[in-house]
């Protein structure tokens, strides 16, 4: 099993690769940039967006996030979710904008603060949900992924 840098990285060489197929030009920044993993623009170099990669070496029900405060959610601010799907060999991606993510990142602590009330829950985990919990919003990111372009 990759361990989790490896497989960030994997995740970010796949939404750059998907972007350059698209016709976009996307150039991955330094590892460990702050705040985004990819700028890309289109081939006039009139628009840009600054984007977040999450990925997952599996099919995950939520991908970890910083808490909402901390959620870049400017006009340009998109962040991508990639989870490997085992049984169709290729990742399933879902695309946000930043004030999406930051929405969903609240939805999550204001669920998870109810479980925590009743005993079910310790701690406070701020995500994205996609599973089944959420399967109305992930199929929306989903397609907004499918055909997103600059």
């Amino acid at each position: 099993m990759a361990n989790n840098n490896l497989i960030g990285i994997a995740g970010v060489h796949h939404v750059v690769s998907e972007l350059s197929r698209r016709g976009m030009v996307a150039l991955p920044t330094i590892r460990n940039t702050a705040a985004y993993d990819i700028v890309a623009l289109n081939v006039e170099g009139t628009k840009h967006a600054n984007i977040q990669v999450k990925a997952s070496s599996k099919k995950v029900g939520f991908f970890p996030m910083p808490v909402a405060e901390k959620v870049r959610a400017g006009p340009r601010d998109i962040y991508i979710l990639v989870r490997w799907i085992e049984t169709d060999q290729k990742y399933e991606g879902f695309l946000l904008t930043g004030r999406q993510a930051r929405a969903a990142v609240e939805a999550s602590v204001v669920y998870q603060s109810r479980r925590k009330r009743d005993g079910t829950l310790r701690t406070l985990f701020p995500c994205i949900y996609v599973g089944a919990r959420d399967a109305r919003a992930a199929q929306r990111w989903r397609k907004a992924w499918a055909g997103w372009r600059l």
